[in-house]
């Protein structure tokens, strides 16, 4: 199912927060990682973390069934992006594993789940300091059903994402046969 690999995959970002020294060696200008595409990939990773942090905070008996949906519906609504962001990260480790050692491997992927578990905790506590548990969770879905928190154009990273997107998307180009 996509929520499950998505969250599992979002626990071991964000990128850019700890890139392995041999990663940066292969931020090439032929290479698909950029610094660019890590921090929006980072911070999509971020909103999913974040996101399943509030639903394990704020669900409750009277509330699960919708806050079930709502996660739903912005799953659906974004799909396209959230399996780009699959794909980028699964392809970051494999380009990681190529050239780190076991041990340096390891260390990049613990360091990538701390810190993305650390900007969650840190926007959730915010959250809950500014408005009380009941009101930061109301208004949490409420932004989530209504769209705000979608991947869409105007917000942060947007255009770094579309751009990620229609990479992910581009078929490779047929070579013209050769005239004999």
């Amino acid at each position: 199912m996509l929520k499950h690999s998505l969250i599992a995959l979002a626990l071991i970002l964000p990128i850019s927060s700890y890139a392995a020294p041999k990663a940066e060696a292969k931020t090439t200008s032929n290479s698909p990682f950029t610094k660019a595409r890590n921090q929006a990939a980072g911070n999509l990773s971020t909103s999913i973390v974040t996101m399943q942090k509030m639903v394990n905070l704020c669900a409750n008996n009277s509330n699960r069934e919708k806050i079930k949906t709502s996660t739903s519906d912005w799953q659906t609504r974004n799909k396209a992006f959230l399996k780009m962001h699959y794909g980028y990260v699964t392809a970051l480790i494999e380009s990681v594993q190529e050239t780190a050692s076991e041990e340096e491997l390891k260390k990049f992927k613990e360091n990538l789940v701390k810190v993305n578990n650390e900007n969650a905790n840190t926007i959730i506590k915010t959250l809950v300091d500014k408005d009380g548990q009941e009101l930061a969770c109301e208004k949490y879905f409420t932004y989530l059903d209504g769209g705000e928190m979608d991947i869409k154009q105007g917000k942060p990273d947007y255009a770094t994402l579309k751009e990620m997107l229609d990479f992910a998307n581009k078929t490779p180009t047929e070579k013209p046969a050769k005239k004999k």
